[in-house]
């Protein structure tokens, strides 16, 4: 494959601590089959060696640009990577992931037949003792904006990630991701996708994401409320992003059933303002008019429950939540 017939694709790879993962990840991005890329590694003051292993890396492939900044947040580094990116198209790789060598060529090659302006492809979720490949199959897919926007809120095929795909670059002009924000991911997906007339879905998995405590992802226990609050309210901005710009017309399940869950998680805590402000903020959007829009019969009762009979909701959940911990005693 000759590299001056072929676009530059700029990869954009945020680094925090990730010194025993990182060099992993670079270089199956070294190793691609498709070589006109241009590395762009940024380390978010980083306390370990990842900083160094950059450097290293960056002596031996000159594709490879290393840039550093005080710890601000994911959001900052991919506002820096895009200010940085000088390729017609970007991708993004988590520092602890790694990916397979063609998949930029086989994400390439369909974006240029099917003249998309997003290919996306599906993924391996590497678990510590399995692999599990996250959509999969032997089709192709494509999608109108309209559909992609359905597959989006249904969460199937089109997620809101940004590491699974390949975005023509103009898809980002304007777009800023919010710093010292959670879920940044999950706020700008509407914005690049409006953009989009056509999406195009690769079932074979390319993408292996690590799951793994301390990642910029994964670092906080799925036990603190504060994490689950931020993707609450992630969930609620894109919402209303989307039906201002009537981009869905069915309300968001994932957003209706997060809302629910960190309720339930909240009923079984001690009260504190902290947690009284998260139950307020969940139960105003559960009461809105069209939050359960389109989603059937069983959110419809749900909402009704939570929104008109709190009080014998809560005691309805902490009364099933005693008798199940008795019987599992």
């Amino acid at each position: 494959m000759m590299k001056n017939f072929l676009p530059l694709i700029s990869v954009i790879v945020p680094v925090y601590n990730a010194q025993d993962y990182v060099e992993r990840c670079v270089r199956s991005l070294m190793k691609q089959t498709y070589q006109n890329l241009e590395i762009i590694l940024i380390d978010d003051g980083s306390t370990d060696d990842s900083l160094d292993i950059c450097g290293k890396l960056k002596m031996e492939d000159d594709r490879i640009r290393v840039f550093s900044q005080p710890n601000r947040g994911i959001g900052a580094v991919r506002n820096l990577g895009l200010s940085l990116a000088q390729g017609a198209y970007l991708a993004f790789v988590d520092s602890d992931d790694w990916i397979d060598s063609d998949m930029y060529e086989s994400l390439w090659k369909l974006m240029a037949e099917r003249q998309a302006d997003i290919v996306c492809c599906a993924h391996c979720r590497e678990e510590e003792k399995r692999t599990v490949v996250v959509g999969g199959g032997a089709d192709i897919l494509e999608f109108s904006r309209k559909d992609a926007f359905e597959a989006l809120r249904q969460e199937q095929f089109i997620l809101n990630f940004l590491w699974d795909k390949l975005f023509r670059r103009e898809l980002f002009d304007g777009i800023t991701f919010p710093e010292k924000r959670k879920f940044e991911d999950l706020i700008v997906s509407p914005q690049w996708l409006s953009k989009a007339d056509k999406v195009v879905y690769l079932s074979q998995p390319k993408y292996h994401y690590s799951v793994r405590s301390g990642s910029l992802t994964n670092g906080i226990k799925s036990t603190d409320m504060d994490w689950r609050y931020e993707m609450v309210k992630a969930l609620a901005e894109q919402n209303r992003f989307c039906k201002e710009h009537h981009l869905w017309e069915k309300a968001s399940g994932k957003l209706f059933r997060t809302c629910v869950h960190l309720l339930n998680r909240l009923l079984l805590l001690p009260v504190t303002p902290a947690y009284q402000q998260m139950q307020a903020y969940c139960l105003s959007v559960i009461q809105e008019k069209d939050s359960v829009k389109g989603l059937g019969i069983s959110y419809r009762f749900k909402q009704w429950l939570l929104a008109d009979c709190w009080v014998i909701y809560t005691h309805l959940y902490r009364w099933g939540k005693k008798f199940t911990c008795r019987n599992v005693g």
